[in-house]
């Protein structure tokens, strides 16, 4: 990466944080706040409760679905094979958690490997249809804020 690059880069960087300062949840800015609310995960879910916890998410306290406490991302669904981090950053690239956390180079990598198995023709998970809408995301939200980013993906071959 040359000087103009990261000049280009960081500022972007510091206006994407800025305009996204605020978490949605902020009671859950916490580790440990967030892993709390996985005493309902079901115990057969394909994800370890410390791994979403780790890259965001709190139990909405139905089945696998999550919800990041800083973008509001919801993922569900989760398969086997499926990295908590990977997955936050390819359904939300500008969450500014998964960006201070992992950086910039990595959503990039992210972005591009998925690319790269689209590319492919191989069977791939498709990045999500997101929608803003009322969903009731479980008893552990107090700031009465109902809205929701939905995202749903599903499993489909890829025609060449």
């Amino acid at each position: 990466m040359n000087i103009l690059q990261c000049a280009v880069g960081c500022r972007s960087l510091v206006l994407l944080v800025h305009e996204n300062s605020d978490p949605e949840y902020p009671q859950y800015t916490s580790f440990l706040s967030r892993l709390k609310t996985f005493d309902s995960h079901p115990a057969r879910s394909c994800q370890d409760k410390y791994s979403l916890a780790a890259s965001g998410f709190t139990y909405t306290g139905t089945e696998d679905l999550v919800q990041c406490h800083y973008c509001g991302l919801l993922l569900g669904q989760w398969e086997e094979n499926d990295k908590v981090w990977q997955q936050h950053a390819l359904h939300n690239p500008k969450c500014v958690f998964v960006l201070l956390y992992k950086g910039m180079e990595f959503i990039e990598n992210v972005k591009n490997e998925f690319n790269l198995k689209r590319s492919d023709n191989r069977g791939i998970r498709d990045c999500c249809r997101c929608k803003s809408e009322p969903y009731d995301v479980g008893n552990n939200r107090d700031n009465g804020n109902s809205q929701a980013r939905i995202c749903k993906s599903e499993s489909y071959d890829v025609v060449g």
